[in-house]
């Protein structure tokens, strides 16, 4: 397709600017079980995104056939443009004074044939399997890998590409002791294809399915907690949209207004880093082709401002801060900044608590506007700095932003995760908790 062409045609019949947006994905799935290849499916896609910017107003089409008429793709996006009433302002956008310099990945996974990533699972399986008499089944074992493209090319001159690629393997473990069972689910994504270690993965999986046979509800009552980092990460997550532009623009988040405002404990640190080489998905720029760059979402406790693409910052009069992705306002990589007490010494130095480590109903229990919720929660209890039982079927309950105020210790052990939403262990000094 020949987009200048295209844009010269847009412009020709009434449009002010327009843009492209091209991208290029290249996935395999494969999933074991009980050693058979239930799936092995490569997966090749590219696709168009057309923007067309008349009056202020934005129409989108996307489509896969670069060979389409551009006469036709043109007439089509006037006849969506012409049909909006929304009052929003849009922009497509010239560009960044300057960019963070691109990367080009090699996860080393094109060199790897299928048999021998089929080998991979087989050998997790078969670890996970072999390492407890008590762990009879491993419903889920998959290996994917992703590689993409993308490139953005506007009437304005802007012309950038980004390129990236990783791999992760997927594995559930089930533990049975009597009538009881337990499971795990783990997801680890490298970097590399050479980093994934099945025995620690295998180990890891076993461990924690097997430590939560057993758990029972305890007491209710008010009790400290620990929420281990991958509990903290699914319930920071939960509340991001705390921090968006667009929930900000509808009113659905209690924090309009509070900018500049102390709204945590001022130990907390909520950083979104784009650029983090250690990050699955390096992002130099957005989807609206905007630089990306480290900030501080909340500074020692104060909430420094709203992330924002195109169109939240023109709404209220600001800058966008570059995360415009998938037509909406979202994070790329943002974490709650580690602290200095190590995971063994949170939990040695709590008399009497829980330590949460799995969440569950995070849509239902979970009011992101005001900041409440009650989530159904296991762990183990912690008596004079041991783990003394596990614990399930308790449910725990609380403001999101008031807990973050009645923080008394952060882990350091955070890790950023697939998803790029992370946080270390964090020490609550108290939250009520319902069990028996």
């Amino acid at each position: 397709m020949d987009y200048q062409k295209l844009f010269d045609y847009g412009k020709k019949i009434g449009f002010d600017d327009l843009e492209i947006g091209i991208s290029y994905n290249e996935s395999l799935s494969i999933s074991l079980f009980e050693g058979k290849v239930e799936k092995n499916e490569a997966v090749v896609e590219k696709r168009f995104t057309l923007k067309g910017l008349l009056n202020d107003k934005m129409a989108v089409i996307s489509f896969e056939d670069e060979f389409i008429n551009e006469k036709t793709l043109i007439k089509k996006l006037k006849e969506n443009v012409e049909s909006l009433t929304s009052d929003e302002k849009y922009e497509i956008f010239a560009g960044s004074e300057a960019y963070p310099d691109t990367i080009n990945r090699n996860a080393g996974f094109k060199s790897i044939s299928s048999l021998e990533k089929i080998e991979l699972l087989k050998t997790l399986e078969k670890e996970i399997l072999s390492l407890d008499d008590r762990i009879k089944a491993v419903p889920h074992c998959s290996y994917e890998e992703d590689t993409s493209a993308i490139q953005i090319i506007n009437s304005k001159g802007l012309n950038l590409e980004k390129t990236g690629e990783y791999c992760f393997l997927v594995a559930q473990a089930v533990a049975k002791d009597g009538e009881e069972t337990q499971d795990s689910f783990e997801v680890k994504a490298v970097l590399k294809y050479e980093d994934f270690d099945v025995k620690s993965i295998a180990k890891k999986l076993v461990h924690e399915a097997i430590s939560m046979l057993g758990a029972k509800p305890i007491k209710s009552g008010k009790y400290p907690i620990i929420f281990e980092k991958k509990a903290m990460s699914s319930l920071f997550g939960a509340f991001s949209s705390l921090f968006n532009g667009e929930a900000a623009i509808k009113k659905l988040t209690t924090l309009l207004g509070k900018e500049g405002k102390q709204i945590m404990n001022n130990s907390i640190n909520i950083i979104e880093d784009p650029l983090d080489l250690n990050f699955l998905r390096y992002q130099p720029f957005d989807d609206e082709g905007v630089a990306t760059y480290k900030k501080y979402i909340v500074k020692e406790g104060i909430f420094t401002s709203f992330i924002h693409n195109l169109k939240t910052a023109k709404y209220f009069n600001t800058k966008t801060t570059g995360n415009g992705y998938n037509g909406s306002v979202g994070f790329s990589n943002v974490y709650i900044e580690a602290g200095d007490k190590k995971y063994d010494e949170m939990i040695s130095g709590m008399e009497d608590g829980l330590l949460i480590t799995s969440l569950s109903g995070l849509h239902a229990g979970v009011n992101p506007i005001s900041g409440d919720f009650s989530l159904q929660s296991s762990g183990f209890y912690i008596k004079d700095g041991k783990i003394e039982k596990p614990v399930t079927l308790i449910v725990v309950s609380g403001n999101f932003l008031k807990m973050m105020n009645n923080i008394d210790e952060i882990g350091s052990d955070l890790e950023l995760r697939y998803n790029g939403i992370s946080a270390p262990s964090i020490k609550v000094k108290s939250l009520p908790v319902s069990g028996e």
